[in-house]
């Protein structure tokens, strides 16, 4: 009994030694420096690149539906932004005014674009952008294409004047009894002549009066000496014998002495502005001009609304006498103009 009391004590003993022997070892953790005890970060000086300042005027883009690209020093400038501004206002468009353009800029909703531009720049972007059209403002050296029209300060051509003329006469005279004075033996009058018959018939046909003396109308008569009462009476007088009672005088053979004695025999005329002897002229249904300002805006207005305008000289009739030619009647001598100055109406036979 005492034997075995001995060997359990023995047991323990080598038992807690063993345990002793197998107990981990406690590792004391290492503090980490606090973030004032941290080593300073270094800073390097590095040279910065400079940004390039962007441009608005030529980097921006441009929405308006009208587009007035004012460039240069262009002495139409403030008058063209004041009207086609409220051309496109009075219409419902969008209007944006630039005094530079590029392709990149123009988005799909640019419609028209009228410029004051230099020629080149104008005709480059035109021809990138076919489905835009273009309006070019009294700038020499450029050239209409289908999507570019270019409206000079010119009142027409000789030929777009006296078609016009015709036209406008037998319009608005009873029983198309017009006719034309033009100098003799030249070339201008015989263009002339030939674009005023023209111009008459386009409206009247035949022109044959109703009521009589029945007859065919237009006349014409040749002047000899424009300077000479002796060189243009007896053509005056040839025409007053067709019982004419309006006439269309060659701008180049007026004279004050001439229209006052058609005046006297109460004979309409249509004239070109600056004619000599128009102060004494009686009856008048308007004057030949060039209102550019006003020709642009028609050519827009025209053009935002999906129809043709016509490229050439602003050519208009302006100081209109109403008396003589209705509204109605101006409306549809307007449409003819803008055909012919389009090229849709031959202004000679």
């Amino acid at each position: 009994m005492k034997k075995r009391t001995s060997i359990f004590v023995l047991f323990l003993i080598i038992f807690s030694l063993v345990l002793a022997a197998c107990k981990p070892e406690t590792v004391e953790p290492t503090a980490l420096p606090s973030p004032s005890e941290s080593a300073p970060t270094q800073t390097l000086d590095l040279p910065t690149a400079e940004v390039p300042a962007q441009d608005s005027t030529s980097s921006s883009l441009v929405s308006g539906e009208l587009v007035f690209w004012a460039g240069g020093a262009s002495p139409y400038n403030s008058s063209l932004s004041e009207r086609l501004a409220l051309a496109a206002q009075t219409f419902g468009k969008s209007y944006e005014q630039v005094e530079n353009l590029t392709a990149d800029q123009l988005t799909p909703s640019v419609r028209v674009v009228a410029a004051t531009a230099d020629p080149a720049e104008i005709q480059a972007l035109a021809s990138l952008k076919p489905e835009i059209q273009f309006v070019a403002v009294d700038l020499p050296g450029i050239m209409s294409t289908p999507n570019l029209h270019v409206i000079t300060s010119q009142a027409g051509t000789l030929e777009q004047q006296a078609f016009l003329a015709g036209y406008a006469l037998a319009l608005t005279t009873e029983d198309y009894r017009v006719g034309a004075l033009t100098l003799a033996n030249d070339d201008a009058g015989n263009r002339t002549r030939d674009s005023f018959i023209t111009g008459a018939r386009y409206f009247c046909g035949l022109c044959n009066s109703r009521y009589m003396p029945v007859d065919y109308y237009p006349f014409t008569a040749e002047v000899t000496d424009p300077n000479n009462q002796a060189g243009w009476q007896p053509a005056a007088d040839a025409l007053l014998a067709k019982t004419v009672t309006a006439m269309y005088v060659q701008p180049e053979i007026s004279s004050p002495e001439l229209l006052a004695y058609l005046a006297a025999r109460n004979i309409t005329i249509i004239g070109v502005e600056g004619q000599v002897g128009l102060e004494m002229a009686g009856r008048v249904v308007g004057l030949f001009g060039s209102d550019l300002i006003a020709s642009v805006e028609q050519a827009v207005t025209r053009l935002l609304a999906g129809e043709s305008a016509a490229s050439g000289g602003s050519l208009e009739l302006r100081q209109v006498n109403s008396e003589i030619m209705t509204d109605g009647k101006f409306a549809l001598f307007n449409q003819i103009r803008e055909e012919l100055l389009s090229g849709f109406i031959k202004d000679r036979p």
